[in-house]
């Protein structure tokens, strides 16, 4: 298994790039970034901050909170994060190209907001939460420590809250919502599909 600095190196330029990816979106696509109208979520950011570095810190500072193995499989365990991780990219990209304009930070309804349901917005209706579920799992298995664990445990929790509550007032204000909702999977997609 990759491990210590070069583990936090890997996990570093994971996060680094995957969260400068989401910002160069959030600035190209946000009407309120665009306004400079948008109010930045301090609280927010400090926790976001904070776990950066626990993640980050631990595989150096505190080795032993972490699942360890010298086998072949061990390495192999951390590929298949590694997929996840480049697969969680690849998604973002796609959704936030799709969604374009109506992305936007906040659950909000926008003047001339319509349903998008076709790219992955076809196959799940939250893609964008998928690909930050997909990140927080790819690095748990990138590096199966009690950090990444617990940041995984709070990603699940908040996006999943976060998706209730856009569903709800979605599900008021767009038509067709509504049977979005029922013929389209939240977070992973079917194998099959509602007809």
């Amino acid at each position: 298994m990759i491990k210590g600095i070069p583990l936090s190196i890997l996990l570093a330029l994971t996060v680094v790039a995957f969260y400068a990816m989401d910002f160069y979106f959030m600035s190209r696509y946000d009407p309120e970034n665009q306004e400079n109208k948008k109010g930045w979520a301090w609280d927010y950011t400090l926790l976001t901050l904070g776990m950066a570095l626990a993640i980050l810190l631990q595989p150096i500072i505190l080795p032993g909170l972490a699942w360890s193995t010298d086998s072949v499989a061990g390495l192999a365990i951390q590929a298949v994060g590694g997929l996840i991780v480049i697969a969680s990219f690849g998604l973002h990209i796609w959704a936030r190209r799709h969604l374009r304009k109506f992305y936007v930070e906040r659950v909000e309804v926008q003047a001339d907001h319509r349903l998008i349901d076709t790219g992955p917005y076809y196959l799940v209706r939250h893609p964008i939460i998928t690909s930050f579920l997909g990140l927080a799992g790819g690095m748990f298995v990138l590096n199966p420590a009690i950090t990444t664990g617990l940041v995984f445990i709070y990603t699940i929790w908040d996006f999943t809250r976060s998706a209730k509550q856009e569903e709800k007032l979605l599900s008021k204000s767009v038509p067709g919502y509504t049977d979005y909702m029922q013929r389209t999977p939240r977070f992973l997609p079917r194998l099959w599909r509602n007809r």
